[in-house]
């Protein structure tokens, strides 16, 4: 496996959008919008290969004080369960303490609430919708 950072409208950029409409948007009959592509230019993007295939894929978007909102977190259905999720997780926190980052913030799926417990998460505050799901926001410190 290996992880990097990729360029935004990049190849490999267009491939991790490929990734999250599968994953994230089609189980809810949805495509990604213009409203989630918005500002990605400013954001990091992360991904994880096996070979020359995309397995995974993460946003950051660079928020105040040292913090980076993890977003569009998506692994490929073939490789789920087998520690790529937690790789690319740790990869990327590594990756934003290089660059200065001091912690990471997110609005969690309720179904992955507990996969992000188990890398040290903590739930923050009260159950919302999003996506017309319930999500939770989450935070580490790095």
């Amino acid at each position: 496996m290996l992880f990097k950072e990729i360029t935004f409208n990049s190849n490999n950029y267009r491939k991790t959008l490929e990734l999250r409409t599968k994953i994230l948007r089609e189980p809810l009959g949805k495509k990604l919008s213009e409203s989630d592509l918005e500002g990605e230019e400013h954001q990091l993007h992360f991904a994880v290969f096996n070979a020359d295939a995309l397995i995974s894929c993460v946003v950051i978007k660079p928020v105040e004080n040292g913090t980076g909102k993890l977003r569009q977190m998506a692994v490929d259905e073939s490789v789920q369960g087998k520690g790529i999720g937690k790789f690319i997780i740790a990869e990327t926190e590594a990756s934003l303490l290089e660059k200065g980052f001091l912690n990471i913030e997110m609005s969690a799926r309720e179904t992955a609430v507990g996969f992000y417990q188990t890398l040290g998460y903590e739930v923050v505050d009260e159950p919302f919708l999003e996506q017309g799901i319930e999500h939770l926001k989450m935070v580490k410190h790095l």
